[in-house]
């Protein structure tokens, strides 16, 4: 009976608490939506707005609404907003100023009518308004009253406004004004090309009495047409293509002239053609003569494809008026050293091959499989990457001419592939040791040495290109790994310490075995109970901070004579899914002639190192430490 009673009761509740929220919350809710509503100064259907006039102290302007094609990557068949200035010329409207301006329209209200009919307008600055708006709508809609826009209220930030025709002074939220005020060179659109720079393939510039320069886009990379061939530089290309794309009009000074003569256009001292994909469509920039206003200097400019004149910031020029050879790219191969997947490296008795696994960590695959020391490999891409040439010099053709740079037979040969996979078979063809491993080649580097003026002088060149550079012989000399070891990581197991939930180890004094759980460290062999954290971090830094001494030459198949099959103690270190991360074996003794030493072994690697037997010794104590005494 208890129970029906409080059923009942709590029914009763929830339909009094419904009740509340639907009949009494909710219409709140939707009251004040209502009166906020209400307030509003432009109560209209927004997407029926068609146009925006607006007369200040610098004049009349009617800016009308176009719809153009949506941007890339926007939903099919969409549309984008832009306006277009029809009063007092033709031209295009800077669309966010213009968005600006509708934006604050429509978040305008009324906080309270001043006066319901006013005598004189004169006190709240509509005698003679600053600011009239207009708006323009649709065919069937209704356009309300121009508001006429006065001064500032003297507390707050607020403006006097009057319907056109009316006498009731209003009180706005918002002071209109500042953003209301501009003229037509505010209004404008500034920017001279609207392409974006991943829309350009080409480059054409000419400078008046210099020959011509083009620069193309192949590939993933610009390329140096004329005056001669080569690699342009990455960075030179685009601060160009920068410039280009951010370059403002600093005044409209004519919009349909007379003659170009008057502006230096007749004949431009520069001309800047941009050729866009995909349908090789082009904007070019003329730049004419140089003149003063309040004593800084502008150039006349002017779009070949447009009559208007319009001057520009003289900084432009700084990004042109450079020879070729300064666009050339310097770097003897050029690339992103984070997508490098695989590296062959031959040279100074090394032959090698160097893959990137789970797109993190190096690793020796050929001739040896060995864990690659990171911090060395990144410094070896990089000095790659760094290398560049002094002197530019014709690449010759057959060994006779590249063996006149010791090229014929290279001192070095560094070969790169990059990390994203040929996404089909017949991307894979063709690439030059990539048909096992399916990555594209970057490139192929050769490095060589000969006697040039009378001492030794290093050269390099990358296979398919018709350049040799002389280089600095750093690279080689300094950067350069000189066989297997110099690459190989020293580290005995390689992984974070705080992956590791759960040590299982076995030594000398018998086995131990702990786990974390929710940050603690608990026992569980030989005896249960609490460890502290700290000791236990002083055994993870000191096993995983272990290096090898020495790598053994040749490992047998049978490691029991090493001590290793079974080791005599061994430490093995899982994560959180109970998966092994690495484990450490280390044995009881060392090579014949040799004391001191012990032979140390990754459970899971094709190697055996080499160790001072005091590396060991602080191992196994710090894994003593965690188990309390008696």
């Amino acid at each position: 009976m208890k129970f029906r009673t409080t059923l009942i009761a709590a029914l009763l509740l929830a339909l009094f608490g419904a009740y509340v929220y639907f009949f009494e919350f909710k219409k709140a809710e939707e009251e004040k939506k209502q009166e906020e509503e209400e307030k509003k100064v432009f109560s209209i259907d927004w997407e029926k707005l068609e146009g925006l006039e607006i007369t200040n102290a610098h004049g009349t302007f009617l800016m009308e609404k176009r719809e153009a094609e949506a941007e890339e990557g926007s939903p099919a068949g969409a549309q984008q907003t832009v306006w277009r200035i029809t009063e007092p010329l033709q031209a295009d409207a800077d669309d966010s100023a213009i968005n600006g301006m509708v934006s604050n329209l429509k978040g305008v209200k009324l906080e309270q009518v001043v006066t319901e009919s006013a005598e004189n307008l004169e006190p709240y600055g509509l005698k003679e308004p600053e600011i009239r708006i207009a708006l323009q709508v649709a065919e069937g809609a209704e356009a309300p009253k121009p508001l006429l826009v006065g001064a500032k209220s003297p507390i707050g930030s607020n403006s006097y406004a009057v319907w056109e025709g009316e006498d009731k002074v209003l009180l706005l939220s918002t002071h209109l004004n500042p953003q209301f005020d501009k003229g037509l060179y505010d209004l404008r659109h500034k920017k001279i090309f609207a392409f974006k720079r991943e829309d350009v393939e080409r480059l054409r510039i000419l400078r008046s009495g210099d020959p011509e320069m083009e620069l193309a886009k192949e590939g993933d990379r610009w390329e140096i047409l004329l005056p001669f061939r080569a690699r342009a530089s990455e960075t030179a290309v685009d601060e160009i293509l920068n410039k280009l794309t951010t370059l403002k009009a600093e005044k409209f000074v004519d919009e349909a002239p007379k003659d170009l003569a008057d502006y230096g256009l007749d004949r431009p001292v520069w001309k800047i053609e941009a050729v866009l994909k995909p349908d090789q469509t082009k904007a070019t920039l003329l730049i004419g003569s140089l003149h003063q206003v309040g004593g800084k200097g502008y150039l006349y400019a002017k779009r070949e494809e447009r009559p208007g004149v319009v001057s520009l910031g003289m900084d432009l020029i700084g990004t042109f008026a450079k020879d070729a050879e300064e666009f050339r790219e310097k770097k003897v191969m050029s690339f992103k050293t984070w997508k490098v997947r695989k590296a062959e490296l031959e040279g100074k008795g090394l032959d090698v091959t160097l893959e990137k696994r789970d797109g993190q960590k190096w690793w020796i695959v050929a001739p040896i499989e060995a864990r690659v020391d990171g911090t060395r490999m990144s410094a070896l891409l990089g000095a790659v990457n760094r290398l560049e040439g002094v002197e530019f010099l014709e690449k010759p053709a057959g060994e006779e001419g590249l063996a006149e740079y010791g090229l014929a037979d290279p001192l070095a040969r560094v070969v790169l592939y990059e990390e994203k996979p040929a996404s089909s078979e017949e991307e894979g063809e063709g690439v030059e040791g990539g048909e096992d491993a399916g990555y594209p080649v970057i490139g192929a580097l050769l490095i060589g040495m000969k006697g040039h003026e009378g001492e030794d002088a290093y050269y390099a060149t990358v296979d398919g290109e018709d350049t040799v550079y002389r280089v600095s012989g750093e690279f080689y000399e300094e950067n350069f790994p000189e066989g297997v070891d110099a690459l190989r990581s020293k580290k005995a197991i390689d992984f974070s310490q705080y992956l590791v939930t759960e040590i299982d180890a076995r030594g000398p004094e018998g086995p131990v075995a702990m786990k974390r759980k929710e940050g603690l460290w608990k026992l569980q062999k030989p005896s249960s109970g609490d460890v502290e954290k700290e000791v236990v971090d002083k055994l993870l830094i000191e096993a995983l901070g272990l290096e090898v001494d020495r790598f053994v030459a040749e490992v047998p198949e049978d490691l029991s004579a090493w001590g290793l099959e079974p080791a005599e103690s061994e430490l093995a270190f899982r994560n959180e899914d109970g998966g092994e991360l690495g484990a450490l074996l280390l044995s009881g003794q060392g090579p014949e002639g040799e004391e001191g030493l012990v032979y140390v072994k990754q459970r899971e690697e094709p190697w055996v190192g080499l160790i001072q037997a005091d590396k060991k010794k602080a191992i196994m104590d710090k894994l003593i430490a965690c188990v309390p005494e008696g």
